[in-house]
């Protein structure tokens, strides 16, 4: 395979939003939730969000979970990610927790030729930067990329347009979704999908691997049937 294994992980309303319209840090999940996104990140190699998403969020993306660091020692993996963010504009801030976290060695910018030289440089400071791609960043090719950089297991956190990209491309391999007992609503509130959408004939057919419930949650794992 010239890519990794792809798998995405996303946490969701019953009414399939993963934030509100006002893209409020999405809070709404529980720690046991939290402790299985850190399963997830012990199995893979690297972690990948889009700049949406680290603008917004400025998530954590080390595994906090020490069990889950345990897991990942025994399966012989090092102790960090690498985490990988994408962003065309480079529009993203060098003083951000992705940029403070870990060795720059372990931190990826994947960005496009036409990216502007000073956010560029900037980012160069504290990251590896990969241009990859004329005008949005070519996903294929950051993928063959990583694979030789040794990571055979990407884990995508999002955000929508980012996760759209992934499976427009038919890049996809798993997706994990923890379903939440809550409502947002809102006709602008992102999902766990973006982008321009799929027609029905087109779309992504889905294998559902397992299904667990604890309490009020319920955990979906699906292959992507191809």
């Amino acid at each position: 395979m010239e890519r990794p294994f792809v798998c995405m992980n996303m946490a969701m309303t019953a009414d399939g939003k993963i934030s509100s319209a006002a893209r409020e840090y999405p809070g709404f999940t529980s720690r046991r939730d939290r402790k299985t996104m850190d399963r997830f990140r012990a199995e893979s190699d690297a972690v990948l969000v889009g700049a949406g998403t680290l603008r917004t969020d400025d998530p954590p993306l080390h595994i906090r979970d020490e069990e889950a660091r345990a897991y990942r020692r025994s399966l012989g993996k090092p102790e960090g990610l690498l985490n990988v963010v994408v962003t065309a504009s480079a529009a993203i801030d060098p003083a951000s927790r992705f940029f403070r976290e870990g060795p720059a060695s372990a931190r990826i910018v994947a960005t496009v030729e036409g990216a502007p030289a000073g956010r560029v440089e900037a980012l160069g400071r504290c990251a590896e930067v990969w241009r990859v791609g004329r005008d949005r960043v070519d996903l294929p090719e950051l993928l063959r990329r990583l694979r030789a950089r040794g990571v055979g297991r990407l884990l995508v956190e999002g955000g929508g347009e980012t996760n759209w990209e992934f499976v427009r491309g038919d890049l996809l391999d798993e997706l994990y979704v923890t379903v939440v007992p809550a409502l947002l609503g809102g006709r602008d509130a992102p999902t766990i999908l973006e982008g321009e959408g799929l027609s029905v004939g087109a779309r992504r057919r889905l294998r559902l691997l397992s299904v667990d419930r604890l309490d009020d949650e319920i955990y979906l794992r699906f292959s992507v049937a191809r």
